[in-house]
């Protein structure tokens, strides 16, 4: 072997050396996760988005996947209902968003047990009580959530009752921080929250309950668009056609309330709905999930021809 191959086949070697400690390191790097890499997906969490300052991450674990510890802080819409008991209606996804309870807990296929919570509160000492109190409050977000109270796991930052007649019922917004565990994964698309924790419930991956979530709101569409098209058909028995516009605000004004008992302008993604009406035929639509028209998540309905 001449001096000049042995060179040659040395530098081949260290490249190949330096190559794979290249690639070595970027895989390290990406099998860890930095606080703000966590933060980050947790504000992103299931369609949620949340600010960098609502995600305080207490704890990273690395591994895969790597699993952090984290108080979010979620806001939460309150009412009351006819016999005084309260519970949790909404949680607020992103500004001006919010997200039923009741669909969410079905898709999870969870129960609640919120019937303590509803015991009376103690005399209150002062000049005057919040109601819901800091405890009830507490103890609803522990029922929620499968955490049990009094616990650090929850913390009640406020409670604001909505003065009437601003709100149908009596209703509150409470804000509450809530210790979470997510496992977070990197396959190549960034860190993305896999599955989550709360109190003692056990485990659930993000995907499956997203789509289920997505049924069901799938369903509460059909229904909503279902609904318009009946006071539609009122309509034009009365007036002898449709409403005339491509705009779902025209239509549910010349709806509501005569034909239409309450207002639908949004679908269950919070997604506009479209109204396209002739005279003789109308088409009702969803752009589904994804926000975007003409793909396959599409929600239709046209009429005359509705059973």
């Amino acid at each position: 072997m001449t001096i000049r191959m042995w060179k040659s086949q040395t530098l081949g070697l260290l490249l190949l050396l330096a190559l794979s400690v290249v690639v070595l390191a970027a895989a390290e790097a990406r099998a860890q996760v930095s606080s703000k890499q966590a933060r980050k997906a947790l504000t992103r969490i299931a369609g949620f988005e949340l600010t960098s300052g609502a995600v305080r991450v207490k704890t990273i674990t690395p591994g895969t996947p790597a699993e952090v510890t984290a108080d979010i802080r979620n806001v939460f819409k309150f009412e009351q209902d006819e016999r005084g008991r309260w519970r949790i209606a909404e949680i607020r996804t992103a500004q001006d968003r919010w997200e039923s309870i009741d669909l969410a807990v079905g898709a999870a296929r969870a129960s609640l047990a919120t019937g303590e919570c509803n015991a009376p509160d103690p005399p209150f000492k002062g000049s005057a009580a919040i109601d819901p109190s800091v405890k009830r409050a507490r103890c609803l977000v522990g029922a929620l959530t499968g955490i049990d109270v009094p616990s650090d796991a929850v913390r009640i930052q406020e409670v604001d009752p909505m003065p009437l007649p601003l709100a149908s019922r009596a209703s509150a917004v409470v804000v509450a921080w809530i210790r979470v565990t997510a496992h977070l994964v990197n396959e190549g698309k960034g860190w993305q929250v896999s599955e989550l924790r709360t109190g003692n419930r056990d485990w659930f991956k993000l995907q499956p309950l997203i789509a289920a979530l997505n049924e069901r709101k799938a369903a509460q569409a059909r229904s909503d668009m279902e609904t318009m098209s009946q006071a539609l058909e009122r309509y034009r028995r009365e007036r002898g056609f449709y409403v005339v516009s491509d705009s779902q605000a025209v239509l549910i004004d010349h709806l509501n309330p005569r034909y239409l008992a309450k207002i639908i302008r949004v679908d269950p993604w919070s997604h506009p709905y479209k109204y396209d009406g002739q005279r003789d035929s109308f088409t009702l639509h969803s752009s589904g999930p994804d926000g975007k028209d003409l793909t396959g998540d599409d929600i239709q309905l046209s009429g005359p021809n509705v059973r």
